[in-house]
């Protein structure tokens, strides 16, 4: 009994190392060295699409939680999400990705940009020793970074409470002149 709880106690610990053994590498941005970066993986925290994060990011709203890592931008334009360092690990199966790149260190909504390094290739991860230090890249992220025409802004849309101040007014002249 006693090797068969060490046999078992070993093959979970194989599983864990396996599962943090798997990371994913974005390439090309090195004129965003030091910026932060957010690696999403659908499916996975409630990011079921790149389009239920851009709306997010488009309103506004921190994103940290859909994330399934994050990190900087290292000064050769590379950067790299480990599960082990994220706190979650994928089991096997294919998966469907994509980066979020800022242009700033600590991104806020209305003072930062984003672009979504999308078209990745799926990650297939089985349980097998040979999907150990996979890596996980994006050969086109390069020109989608450095084109300037894909970035967009962080919740830099227009407060819908000025809106409603200005019809308030336009209300209050309205009443104003009919008292008259």
């Amino acid at each position: 009994m006693r090797k068969l709880m060490l046999f078992a106690a070993c093959a979970m610990l194989a599983a864990v190392t396996q599962a943090a053994t798997v990371g994913w590498n974005l390439a090309g941005a090195a004129s965003y060295a030091n910026d932060a970066y957010q690696f999403f993986v659908i499916g996975q925290n409630g990011a079921t699409s790149i389009a239920t994060i851009t709306a997010l990011l488009d309103a506004g709203t921190s994103v940290d939680s859909y994330a399934f890592g994050s990190g900087k931008v290292s000064g050769t334009g590379t950067g790299m999400v480990l599960p082990g360092s994220s706190g979650k690990t994928l089991g096997a199966g294919t998966y469907e990705s994509f980066f979020v790149v800022y242009d700033s260190a600590t991104p806020t909504a209305g003072a930062s940009q984003y672009v979504v390094v999308s078209g990745l290739a799926n990650l297939t991860k089985s349980i097998g020793a040979s999907t150990a230090n996979v890596t996980f890249a994006s050969g086109n992220a390069a020109s989608i970074i450095n084109d300037a025409s894909n970035w967009k802004s962080y919740g830099d849309v227009p407060e819908p409470t000025s809106g409603l101040l200005l019809l308030m007014g336009v209300g209050l002249l309205g009443l104003r002149r009919k008292q008259k």
